[in-house]
């Protein structure tokens, strides 16, 4: 019992009932599209109210592992997924939706896991804080760069910045009111409610081409696997003959293959269309089995 708890812990359950929920019963798509966004700020704000008290006070240690946050989050993860997405994705919709994943930030499950594998904390941490900075900026290059002559909804994509200001804020002025301390016991549960909400959205509306488009469902759970199994085994292999700390190689693993996907999903509901949406509920899916993986890694 305890090793399925490990493995098959209450988000990974939320996300295989989200994703049938949102394929056979898709009538609240709407709804949870418009809950989208308010959900997203929701987590984004739990996540950082779960950085160390007092991490950020001494900014100058953290400016070589936020580089490398960025690093490899963007030049690396990012590019590999949008020069293996050039040879085999050809819809514009799905391309949207592979250039929405290189752009945004690592993903927040980062933190926990890297408490769970004894990563370095101090790289991990700063890393997904300098790549949430660096995504100011990096983001809309990517974008500019590879979306210049797809129409975009531009107040869409004003309410997306706000999902990176609005957290930053909201998480430092709970801190400094220590309401930090009243949310602590329900942040669990409001987190992984807010992610099933997000997750039923994305399974929903883009249902039917997950049905109908099977053969593309291969080729983007290709490039989702090269850019999580794959990349993490050179990151390692690369890492260890370099002699990097294996703690250290374990947090340039997770910023290396993790990405916010719930943060692209809620981009490509909001801004784009449905085909934007598949590839990133393909991506969360694989990325699911490949935590699994890692943690059946780290039970070794």
């Amino acid at each position: 019992m305890a090793q399925i708890k490990y493995y098959f812990s209450r988000p990974i359950t939320l996300f295989l009932l989200a994703i049938l929920t949102g394929i056979i019963l898709p009538q609240g798509v709407q709804l949870g599209v418009i809950l989208t966004l308010p959900a997203l700020i929701i987590i984004l704000t739990i996540a950082f109210l779960r950085m160390p008290r007092g991490f950020f006070r001494h900014p100058g240690s953290l400016i070589y592992p936020a580089i490398w946050g960025n690093i490899m989050n963007f030049f690396i993860l990012g590019n590999l997924i949008i020069l293996s997405s050039i040879f085999l994705i050809r819809d514009e919709g799905f391309w949207i939706g592979m250039v929405l994943i290189a752009a945004v930030p690592p993903s927040l499950s980062i933190i926990p896991l890297s408490k769970l594998f004894q990563a370095e904390e101090k790289a991990s941490f700063a890393g997904i804080a300098g790549a949430y900075l660096g995504a100011i900026v990096i983001a809309p290059l990517i974008g500019i760069g590879f979306l210049k002559y797809i129409p975009l909804n531009y107040s869409g994509i004003i309410l997306i910045l706000e999902l990176v200001v609005l957290p930053f804020a909201i998480s430092w002025l709970a801190v400094d009111k220590s309401w930090d301390k009243l949310l602590e016991p329900y942040e669990g549960s409001i987190n992984d409610w807010c992610l099933f909400i997000i997750f039923y959205a994305l399974a929903a509306s883009s249902r039917y081409l997950i049905i109908e488009r099977p053969l593309d469902l291969v080729f983007i759970a290709i490039t989702a696997v090269a850019s999580t199994f794959l990349l993490g085994y050179v990151i390692d292999k690369i890492g260890s003959y370099y002699g990097i700390p294996r703690n250290k190689i374990t947090s340039l693993i997770l910023l290396g293959t993790l990405k916010n996907y719930s943060l692209a999903g809620g981009i490509a509901l909001v801004v784009f269309n449905n085909n934007a949406v598949l590839p990133i509920l393909i991506f969360i899916l694989v990325v699911f089995i490949y935590e699994l993986w890692l943690k059946k890694q780290n039970k070794r």
